[in-house]
């Protein structure tokens, strides 16, 4: 989300009736266009897969296409959600932007409140180990944890998330709802402003906007957002929902 604008198979009882109440499930898909400065520019797709137990496997996957090609961005980011804490456990990263390929991999110690990062970047291999919140969550699960949100009307959330190798504070706020068109349909939805404290390149000029629709699936419509490199806007283009879970 962050840069192109970034499953539970054996669980017992509370955890099913717990993992229903969330507005995903294993199967679901959203893909979008990316434009920049208004011109089309890449696709991004997030999809909700199957891991081990009581852990879901949330990815987004991203890259440039058409006349963007040229400054080659790709990236596949998979974060690893637990359905009973509805935290994250880790996350891997493997990205090639414009010519520089890393691999970036963190580990959550909920145990101990720390957080360990490994970097690999030009053949050279670095950890670090950080101090995080007891709630904390990464860039993705941010995200879903927005959808799961009542989202009334003027409503503010507060939440600490680890990006890269800092923890930043993501505050939303209801601003209101409206009717857009996309490729995937015509939606009602709820529009929450979102302001987050990146640096560099990165660093936004204004605050972020994002489209749910207006309902149980809580389904990105649409992400708008102004970095120093330009106007990014991201729009929905198709959407597959997720498996029903059985109530046991």
């Amino acid at each position: 989300m962050r840069r192109i604008l970034a499953t539970a198979a054996l669980l017992a009882l509370a955890p099913a009736a717990r993992a229903s109440a969330l507005p995903f499930s294993p199967g679901e898909q959203m893909d979008l266009a990316v434009e920049w400065l208004r011109i089309p520019t890449g696709r991004a797709r997030l999809s909700v897969g199957r891991a081990d137990g009581a852990v879901w496997t949330i990815v987004l996957q991203g890259q440039t296409e058409g006349v963007a090609k040229i400054v080659d961005v790709r990236e596949h980011l998979v974060s690893y959600f637990d359905v009973e804490t509805r935290l994250p456990r880790g996350s891997d990263l493997t990205a090639v932007e414009v010519g520089d390929r890393h691999q970036d991999r963190t580990r959550f110690d909920r145990a101990t409140g720390r957080a360990t990062v490994t970097i690999l970047r030009k053949g050279k291999l670095r950890e670090e180990v950080r101090e995080v919140p007891a709630g904390v969550h990464d860039l993705v699960t941010a995200f879903f944890w927005l959808r799961w949100q009542a989202l009334r009307d003027r409503d503010h959330y507060e939440l600490p998330v680890f990006a890269s190798t800092k923890v930043l504070t993501l505050t939303a706020d209801v601003v209101g709802r409206e009717t857009l068109e996309t490729r995937a349909g015509s939606f009602r939805t709820v529009k929450v402003q979102v302001r987050t404290a990146f640096e560099g390149q990165f660093r936004s000029k204004r605050d972020t906007f994002i489209w749910f629709s207006d309902d149980e699936r809580r389904v990105l419509v649409r992400i708008s957002a102004e970095f120093v490199l330009g106007s990014v806007v991201a729009s929905l283009t198709a959407y597959r929902p997720g498996e029903t879970l059985a109530q046991r």
